[in-house]
Formats: structure tokens, sequence, C-alpha cells
């Protein structure tokens, strides 16, 4: 029997369920297919028939015509700060971020503290993650040693990230040149996992911010200077040869934060290494308005008008494969010193809770279509990752959907995001589209804005680890 409410979503289970039941009259949008309005069986946290609208009537019927339905996002790329730095983010706050902003699948990045370099360390981080996740997540391996490497590989580990740059508390992440990464990817290649890499020459970069440093720069241009200098670009160059040379596949992390430049190298490599891919977050902020009213508090992914067209473009067309936030939640008193001395801040901002939202409007204005929306949110970033059964909506897939009204708005209001430091550079932004329920394997677990518990998020083990899907 139908469910009928003036609340389209009032019918929705926030418990698990075990009996089937039909999601009717839905526009599901689609990286294969062009938008249609369909019916979705679910049973048992999956999808298990898809038919055209009206004509399948399996349990209980949900009515939700008018409304879009897209795969949960997957975030490639986030920092929950848990453990090691829990005063920014916890596993609860992130994850509470993530599913109120359509995000169902988070991939956390090995900084965390102690750095996750060897199998003890992964399994004890994985361990304090056990239960309290609203979300489902997958975890990043970090460091150089083999042995470590493939143990991690075998606890579950998604993949592995490098890193050419480095900060205080994290040289044992550290890969400080093309031999370092050579070896890495080495391993990754016997291993068959992901391979992400943040790019940088740290010699080359901290000569550059010396030299600014001593000219008097010490504002927030000057840093996007450094990012987007020679020394970054020449890394990237060296490390497009290493990936076209040896095959092997390779994942660059945050490419919007070198600038144009970045995109120019990587578009010309792409062609004979369609193995190699590139994130962006969503080309949302102002290199003019957005810095000048925020300073660091928006860096280092800014953009002038033309540059953000240029973005939207390779997103578009495909140059560009995912979108990812790189998920840096930093307090205010920490960001509040850029005021100063840029030098001083590290950058980063919180950005799950708002990613998905500034993609959908970016749908919804004509920037994305609806196929590009859904392949750079969550079919390409699954992908990436080796798991078939998440990232689309399909007959036997994760029922992990986001129900969204194109024709409602919402104004991000940073006094109700979940994220621990409490702040967005998007406050007070309105967009066009409104998330109205996030589910995570058919059920509930954000409804407009709202946690509904308990924690019901798994962790998703990487394409290698034992007893892996």
């Amino acid at each position: 029997m139908p469910m009928t409410s003036a609340d389209p979503i009032a019918g929705l289970p926030e418990s698990p369920a075990r009996d089937p039941w039909t999601l009717r009259g839905a526009r599901v949008l689609s990286a294969e297919t062009v938008p249609a309005v369909v019916d979705v069986v679910i049973v048992d946290g999956r999808i298990a028939a898809m038919g055209a609208a009206g004509t399948l009537d399996a349990g209980r019927i949900v009515e939700v015509p008018g409304l879009d339905l897209l795969p949960g996002a997957i975030d490639l790329h986030v920092h929950l700060r848990d453990p090691g730095q829990t005063h920014k983010e916890t596993v609860e706050t992130g994850t509470a971020a993530a599913a109120a902003g359509g995000t169902t699948l988070v991939c956390d990045m090995p900084s965390t503290a102690p750095q996750v370099t060897t199998a003890a360390r992964f399994a004890h981080k994985l361990a304090g993650w056990q239960g309290r996740a609203f979300v489902d997540h997958a975890l990043w391996a970090g460091g150089r040693d083999p042995m470590e490497l493939r143990g991690m590989a075998a606890l579950g580990a998604v993949g592995v990230k490098i890193y050419m740059a480095t900060s205080p508390g994290f040289d044992e992440l550290f890969s400080p040149d093309v031999d370092a990464v050579a070896g890495v990817l080495e391993v990754s290649a016997e291993i068959g996992w992901a391979t992400v890499i943040h790019v940088g020459d740290q010699a080359a970069s901290d000569a550059h911010r010396e030299q600014l440093i001593g000219a008097g720069r010490r504002d927030p241009r000057a840093v996007l200077e450094v990012g987007r200098g020679p020394g970054n670009l020449g890394a990237l160059d060296r490390v497009l040869d290493i990936a076209v040379a040896t095959g092997t596949p390779l994942h660059l992390a945050h490419l919007s934060a070198y600038g144009d430049r970045a995109l120019d190298l990587f578009a010309a490599a792409k062609p004979s290494a369609p193995f190699l891919t590139a994130e962006s977050c969503v080309p949302a902020l102002d290199e003019g308005a957005d810095l000048d009213r925020l300073g660091m508090m928006v860096m280092p992914t800014v953009f002038t008008g033309d540059s953000r067209d240029r973005w939207f473009a390779a997103l578009q067309d495909g140059t560009v494969d995912a979108i990812a936030t790189d998920h840096a939640p930093h307090t205010r008193v920490e960001k509040a010193a850029g005021i100063e001395d840029a030098w001083a801040v590290p950058g980063g901002y919180p950005a799950l809770e708002t990613s998905l939202p500034l993609a959908y409007d970016a749908h919804l204005t004509g920037r994305l279509s609806a196929q590009r929306l859904v392949a750079l949110t969550a079919t390409t970033p699954a992908r990436i990752l080796g798991l078939h059964h998440k990232g689309r909506i399909t007959v036997g897939a994760d029922a992990d959907l986001v129900l969204a009204d194109p024709s409602a708005s919402w104004t991000v209001d940073e006094s109700r995001l979940h994220s621990l430091v409490g702040w967005s550079p998007f406050h007070g932004r309105t967009l066009r589209g409104r998330l109205l329920a996030t589910l995570l394997g058919g059920t509930v677990v954000a409804r407009c804005g709202d946690i509904i518990g308990p924690a019901r998020g798994r962790f998703v083990r990487g394409r290698n680890g034992e007893g892996s899907a």
C-alpha cells in the first residue's frame, strides 16, 4: 500500500528492514544513462529491482514524485583527525557531517596520530572507529615499508597515500623524491590497490617560501604563489612521467590546489595514460571576494572567474575524474592566526557537509550534467577504489541513496552544521536544490540535515582485504 503524506519522505525506514519496500516515482540520476523516473525495490539493504514508474509494488510503497534520487557520495579524501586531534573532529562529528551532506562513504587519510604506517597502527585505528560512524568508512594506508603496506592491505586498507610534502609530526609519511615514489608504486602494482599522491617538492617550496618571507610577504596570496609554484608543478610533471612510463594506476589528490597550470599538465598526460585520475573540490570559492573576505579560512582552493570556468569545464568533460573535499577541519583559533601571518596557518577547511550540495547546485544551474554529477561524486570514486557494489543505483548495489528536491533551495548556516569546528567558508550562501534524506543500506541516517541514529556505518574493506566482498 502506498504511503501518502504532506511530508514526501515520511515513510522512509529509520531502522533496518529485511522485508522488501518500494521507492516509487523518483527521477534517478545515473552516470551511464539520462535521468529516468523509476521504481526502486530495496531488500535487506540492497537494490533488488528497478522498473518503470508505477510498475513495481513490492512491500510497502513510499511515493516520492518530483524528487531526485542519487547514489550517496563517496569522498576519496577526508581527514577526520581521529585519533590524535579530536579537538578538531571525531569519527562521530565527521561522519555526521557526511551523512547530513549526502556522503555515504568516507575514505580517511593516514595522517592521524600516530601516523598509519604499520599494520599494528592500522588495526588500532580501525578498532577505535568501530561502532561510532554514521556512514560507511574506508581507511588509507601510509608509509613506504613494503611489508607493512602488504600487511595493511590484508587488513582491508583501501589503498596507499603517498606524501611528497610534509609538515612537523608527519615525517613517517614522507616520500621525498621520485625514487621513493617509484618504490611505493612498485609495491602498489604488486598489491593491486588504489594509490593516491600528494605531489610536491618540499625543498623547492621551502626555498620559495623563504624568498617571499624575506621580501616581507606574509599574505594569503603569497601562500597561493608557493602552492601553484615551480616546486609543486615540477614534482607533478615528474610524477606524471613516472606513471606514464610504468603504467601504474595513480590518483592525484587535490589537483585544483596547484592551479591552472597543473590542469594543463594533467590534461596533456591523460590521453596516453587513461589509468591516471585526479580529483578537485567543487570550484565554488572566489579568489577575489572570498579570499579578500575570509583570507586563510578558504585556502588553498580558490579560483578566479575564468579559472572557475576552466575547472568546471574539466569536471564536465571528464578531464578531472572525481570531486573530493580534502575535508580538513581546523579550529577558528588556528585559522585566525592567518590574519597576521598566513604562513602560520594550516591549509584546508571543513567541507564534507557542503560538497554534494554544491555539486548538486552546479547541476541545477547548468554547470554539470546529471551524468557527470553522479560520475564525479559516486560512480568514478567507487571504480577507483574497486568497490563494485557502491556508487551506482543498479540491481545488486548497496542502497546508499540520497533523495533531493530540485525545486527547493537552502542557505548554509554554520550553526547547524555537524563538523566539530563549527564554521564553514560557505556560511550564508544559498544553494539550489535541497537534500531531504540520506539512506545507508536502505535506512535513513539523515533527514533534512538532522542525524537519525544510532551509528550504522560499516568498515568497507579494500579489494585486497581478507574477507572483502
